[in-house]
């Protein structure tokens, strides 16, 4: 009789069991997976050239045009008798053009929309919605989806834009000191400035919504981001703190010190 109890109360719980080993193996997976797309995204982990998580690369190319990819990047090269074409699939990247022999037009594609460099340095960063392009020297022209000029950049000048627009802006001054290896933050957002290093960390960062307008201003080697988050947490009398989630990663958030 009690065999017999035993046996039904197994067998109920039978699938039981087998949802908890599929939830723990589902939990195991997504911790896997969200490692592995914090240090090289998945779009590009077949891509030419890609760097990881804080990782910088400068690649030059058979026409001397010097590529040099930001964190998290990842590009495809394709180069042929008629145009240089660069794929722009994760992150950001400057491009120096070099001078090409055969004069062949010289692209560089994004979800978002193409680019022609017209002998010059320039950057194109992948946003969730959107790319930008900043000009340091020469011209760069913005296209639509079927080759045609939207607007040409000159020197100084940015934009962003996606499949139905794009709006010029001024290039922020500091935008490429990540080529350097540095972070410049002049009165930024704190919430802003964390959303940026976040890009050079290997967990998330962010902060308390009460203290998300607070200003950072300063200039910080990237090699370091727990030193950056310490200088930042002192400037401003704050605190970090890792919390770690139920299926495993962590994440570092600034909030308000101890008083």
């Amino acid at each position: 009789m009690h065999a017999s109890l035993l046996r039904s109360c197994a067998q109920a719980n039978a699938p039981r069991r087998h949802a908890v080993k599929n939830l723990a193996l589902l939990l195991a997976c997504g911790t896997s997976l969200y490692a592995f797309e914090r240090r090289s995204p998945w779009r590009g982990w077949t891509a030419d050239y890609r760097t990881g998580v804080n990782q910088r690369r400068v690649v030059t190319l058979n026409d001397g045009t010097r590529l040099t990819l930001n964190t998290s990047s990842a590009v495809n090269i394709a180069y042929d008798g008629a145009q240089r074409r660069i794929e722009l699939l994760a992150g950001e990247i400057f491009i120096a053009t070099g001078k090409d022999g055969a004069q062949r037009p010289f692209f560089v594609d994004t979800p978002h929309g193409s680019l022609q460099a017209l002998g010059t340095r320039f950057t194109v960063r992948l946003h969730q919605q959107y790319a930008s392009a900043g000009v340091l020297e020469g011209s760069v022209a913005v296209l639509a989806s079927d080759g045609a000029q939207r607007l040409v950049l000159r020197p100084g000048e940015g934009a962003h834009f996606d499949g139905t627009g794009v709006h010029r802006q001024a290039l922020a001054p500091y935008g490429g000191a990540w080529l350097d290896g540095m972070l410049v933050a002049r009165d930024m957002r704190l919430a802003d400035f964390l959303a940026e290093l976040s890009r050079y960390s290997e967990q998330p960062l962010g902060c308390a919504p009460a203290i998300a307008s607070l200003r950072v201003s300063g200039s910080y080697p990237l090699a370091d981001v727990g030193a950056i988050l310490d200088a930042v947490s002192s400037s401003l009398q704050l605190r970090r703190n890792t919390i770690t989630r139920f299926w495993g990663h962590q994440v570092v958030r600034i909030e308000l010190a101890a008083r």
